[in-house]
């Protein structure tokens, strides 16, 4: 599914966060977008699914412009999405396999018979099918991002929008979830769109990195482009991390 945004423009009272942004999304890439805290790499993500309206600009999901839809009809387009939060979005009150069987039971999309062993092969492709009766709080950060992985792929989502999803992790569990997401793509053809400061992650797993300043995406290139750049705000950027 390629997506493309033009010109979007999104500001919150006098916080001017996005000011004329373009981004192109390429169907079964993994495009990567860093910029510094605050830079409005988060509420990108939320343009991009409908979650926020922008001010102005479009978002083209397959040609179609998005911002132009009504709440009803932005209901099929977001079903193709799937979205990792930075903390992993569970509900603390259900267990695993409750949580990841939320969506399918909330939208009915299978008979209920069927739930259970989608679940189990949902949680098995994480690896984390023993795990189903476990409360969320008794997993670890990494964990709760799997399950949060596991849920999303359970609607069978053409894109997945990954928020920070190596935050707060130690570096082997990092490289679980940047393995993860690197063989979803693979496997699945799944279109990946990260937002992330880990500059490792972004250079393992990247067709194209995408770097957001003032508001605009001020560099687009491969991880060998961003690496041998020789512009101020990239190379200071790259050499902080």
């Amino acid at each position: 599914m390629d997506i493309t945004a033009t010109n979007l423009v999104k500001s919150f009272k006098d916080n001017h966060v996005l000011r004329g942004l373009n981004l192109e999304i390429r169907e079964g890439k993994i495009t990567v977008i860093i910029g510094g805290s605050g830079s409005g790499k988060s509420v990108l993500l939320k343009l991009l699914i409908g979650l926020l309206p922008p001010d102005a600009g479009a978002i083209l999901v397959n040609g179609q412009d998005i911002t132009k839809l009504s709440e009803l009809a932005l209901y099929p387009v977001r079903r193709q999405f799937g979205m990792i939060f930075q903390t992993g979005g569970l509900l603390n009150s259900l267990t695993v396999g409750e949580n990841v069987a939320l969506g399918l039971r909330e939208h009915r999309l299978v008979p209920p018979d069927q739930i259970s062993q989608i679940v189990h092969e949902k949680l098995a492709l994480v690896n984390l099918a023993d795990k189903e009766n476990e409360m969320p709080a008794n997993l670890s950060g990494g964990m709760k991002k799997r399950v949060s992985i596991a849920r999303a792929l359970t609607l069978n989502p053409r894109v997945i929008l990954y928020d920070e999803p190596t935050a707060g992790l130690d570096p082997p569990m990092a490289e679980n979830i940047d393995s993860l997401i690197l063989n979803l793509n693979q496997q699945f053809g799944v279109t990946s769109v990260i937002v992330t400061h880990d500059m490792i992650s972004a250079f393992k797993l990247a067709h194209m990195v995408n770097m957001l300043h003032d508001g605009k995406i001020v560099a687009s290139g491969s991880p060998a482009e961003f690496r041998e750049s020789h512009e101020p705000i990239i190379h200071d950027f790259i050499k902080r991390k």
